[in-house]
């Protein structure tokens, strides 16, 4: 019988030098999305973008970052967003995280899609190339897996509220959200965490660890159900 599979969603950590005022704090929030990770017995963990804030993150801070990646025993996913896109010199090759057995990332180990054969899981994502707008999405495609789940970094627009917002970038509409046809979609570039979407598809924001203080468990299995848990803090 097939079982269950566990995601932790999160985004926007925006791993900093820890001296902008308190609103992030160095690699405080991404140790404590990896240590909820663990107690949730997740199988996979999903960084929906703006892992970094900058690309100007220092080398102590970022090697601290390889270094809590390394030693997390749920393998991540990684979509680079708008703060930390794939640029030629990008962080996650400065971090070295490129070099982690147990990190995959959107741009560089995949262009489109992972397959995680033994979880019958798919994972799709368009990984930020640089800092200007982009559609977040790419084109839709056939269901590989049993689970199909996307990535995407960008701003999410309602219908009704289309015109109005369209000078924004890297624009998500109900329409692209519904053409996905997965099972959850794991958005990130928004701080609080709620769903969206016209309700086709499960997609949601997970906000970020210093906002939110939680992150999304996602467990797929007949039905999808989404549960926002409190981070455990260190």
């Amino acid at each position: 019988m097939a079982r269950d599979v566990v995601l932790v969603h999160s985004s926007d950590v925006h791993v900093d030098d820890g001296d902008v005022g308190g609103y992030h704090s160095g690699n405080r929030g991404l140790r404590a999305v990896l240590l909820t990770a663990v107690d949730a017995g997740a199988d996979l963990v999903l960084l929906a973008g703006d892992t970094f804030d900058n690309p100007r993150v220092s080398t102590g801070v970022l090697r601290e970052s390889a270094a809590l990646l390394a030693a997390c025993p749920v393998p991540v996913v990684m979509l680079p967003g708008n703060h930390d896109p794939l640029l030629p010199a990008c962080i996650f090759r400065r971090a070295g995280i490129v070099e982690l057995q147990n990190v995959s990332i959107f741009g560089i180990d995949a262009d489109e899609v992972m397959g995680f054969a033994g979880l019958d899981l798919e994972i799709s994502g368009k990984a930020h190339v640089s800092f200007d707008s982009m559609h977040p999405f790419h084109a839709p495609r056939g269901r590989g897996a049993r689970f199909h789940v996307v990535m995407a970094h960008g701003h999410y627009v309602p219908e009704a509220e289309w015109q109005e917002q369209s000078h924004r970038s890297w624009l998500i509409s109900d329409a692209t959200l519904a053409e996905t046809g997965a099972d959850y979609v794991a958005l990130g570039h928004w701080d609080r965490p709620t769903p969206v979407g016209a309700g086709v598809v499960p997609a949601f924001y997970s906000g970020s660890p210093d906002m939110a203080k939680t992150v999304n468990v996602v467990r797929l299995g007949d039905a999808v159900a989404v549960e926002r848990v409190g981070l455990r803090w260190e």
